[in-house]
């Protein structure tokens, strides 16, 4: 029983030892919190076709949509996206989403077919976001 304590102990030391070596030597490659630091990035890098992230926070949960694709149009109040998966989905957009085209702040009458964008909405609501480029 002692040396099965001991033999788990050296290998939470050891572990703990690999991690610190991993963080000196490259702070992408060490864990924090349980999770390499770069799953955000790979999560939500290029390959993104949509997600859903759900939050908690103060006013409950929060069930946010995230969308990336071409566009392929737009009206006063919307957007179509083809994603990568080939769907193409149509999107409400709120009156006062935040709206930007290469990080400046544009209307959505600038955005255009053929421009790759992602769109974040609350649940089923209006697009509040929405980031275009070529």
């Amino acid at each position: 029983m002692k040396r099965s304590r001991t033999k788990a102990l050296w290998a939470i030391v050891g572990l703990l030892a690999l991690n610190a070596v991993l963080l000196a030597a490259q702070p992408g490659l060490a864990f924090s919190n349980g999770l390499p630091n770069n799953v955000a990035a790979y999560l939500f890098g290029p390959k993104l076709v949509r997600a859903e992230v759900v939050l908690k926070d103060g006013q409950g949960l929060r069930d946010y949509r995230i969308d990336r694709g071409v566009i392929r149009a737009t009206s006063a109040d919307s957007i179509t996206l083809r994603e990568r998966d080939m769907s193409l989905v149509r999107i409400e957009v709120a009156a006062d989403a935040e709206i930007t085209f290469r990080g400046r702040t544009v209307d959505l009458r600038r955005l255009r077919r053929g421009m790759l964008a992602t769109v974040i909405r609350d649940g089923d609501a209006p697009a509040i976001e929405i980031r275009a480029g070529r």
